[in-house]
């Protein structure tokens, strides 16, 4: 049976590939993004900003189901957007999806409300840690926002905390690593050790649909979804290197590489350190050693289709064709 389904974020990478899922099953699309930004074709357009109450009560009006994935996704910034996208927001729009007689919603956390240092094996009962970091504690304040807002047999609230998601349209995790490495300004940390916990974004939305399947059973309770492989950062990124023509890259001890990066950050300007990506807080993504456990989410049926090679195939032919690898 069709479905009314609501996007936020629709215009960006897992929303738009959440917006063509759903379009392909037969599911009419609202999407709900910032002026400019385009949507996929078929999707009905609402334009506005997620503290435009206005604009959510257009996009949540009559659907069944509600999906929150726009946020702001960077290693570091200003709290005040980070706490107006990603803390306050998730209940802003669950409360009028669930106001506006939608059956279920959708809020698309990240592993990183577990911060950097989660040990191997790390599970959702896992502790919280904000990390010292703007990203991971807006992401979990989010979460704990969300407490309350359900309302069994009548509104569900899914809590699903994704991976590194990686794909065609991927800018963290594919295009801006493999611009670096073309401007030869890629740098590995801790190469031996540093693992990139994947999941490649076709994966990650058959689990969503299992995820909102179950309804009350799986309401308020949040879900890992990782490709469930223990892969090095190197391994995964050197592929696509490869497939670049970058014979090599530079690689440091993490324990140098962050002060490093913190020097050079107070020495050189604003507009250069932005370009290269030079940041601490990046070299923080960098030295994650962790592998997730994958158990819950396995519990429910689901298992990853797309494995790491077909993934990547399929994410260098869009890299070529957006000029990044070679045809």
């Amino acid at each position: 049976m069709s479905r009314r389904v609501a996007i936020t974020g629709a215009g960006g990478f897992i929303g738009s590939h959440l917006a063509r899922h759903h379009l392909n099953a037969g599911n009419t699309v609202r999407g709900l993004d910032l002026p400019g930004i385009q949507m996929p074709d078929g999707v009905e357009p609402i334009y506005g900003d997620l503290t435009d109450p206005d604009a959510i009560a257009k996009t949540v009006a009559g659907c069944d189901v509600v999906v929150h994935t726009a946020a702001c996704v960077a290693e570091s910034g200003e709290w005040s957007t980070f706490y107006r996208l990603n803390a306050r927001a998730p209940r802003d729009v669950a409360v009028a999806a669930r106001d506006a007689g939608a059956r279920s919603f959708v809020h698309l956390s990240s592993v990183m409300v577990h911060g950097f240092d989660y040990r191997d094996g790390a599970n959702e009962d896992d502790a919280l840690d904000p990390a010292d970091n703007p990203y991971c504690w807006s992401k979990i304040i989010g979460e704990q926002h969300l407490r309350g807002v359900s309302r069994p047999g009548e509104f569900s609230v899914h809590i699903v905390r994704p991976g590194d998601v990686y794909g065609p349209g991927s800018v963290p995790w594919v295009q801006r690593p493999i611009q670096h490495m073309r401007d030869r300004t890629f740098l590995y940390v801790d190469p031996r050790h540093s693992v990139i916990n994947h999941v490649y974004i076709d994966n990650l939305i058959d689990a969503i649909d299992m995820i909102v399947a179950g309804e009350d059973a799986t309401s308020d309770r949040p879900y890992i979804v990782t490709d469930g492989q223990r892969t090095l950062m190197r391994d995964f990124w050197g592929w696509f290197a490869v497939r670049a023509g970058v014979s090599r890259q530079p690689a440091l001890p993490g324990w140098l590489a962050e002060p490093a990066v913190g020097l050079l950050s107070a020495i050189l300007p604003s507009q250069v350190t932005r370009k290269l990506d030079l940041d601490r807080q990046s070299i923080r993504y960098l030295r994650r050693r962790g592998v997730f456990d994958i158990t819950r989410v396995q519990s429910l049926g689901w298992q990853p289709i797309i494995g790491l090679d077909q993934g990547r195939e399929v994410t260098a032919e869009w890299l070529a064709g957006i000029g990044l690898l070679r045809a």
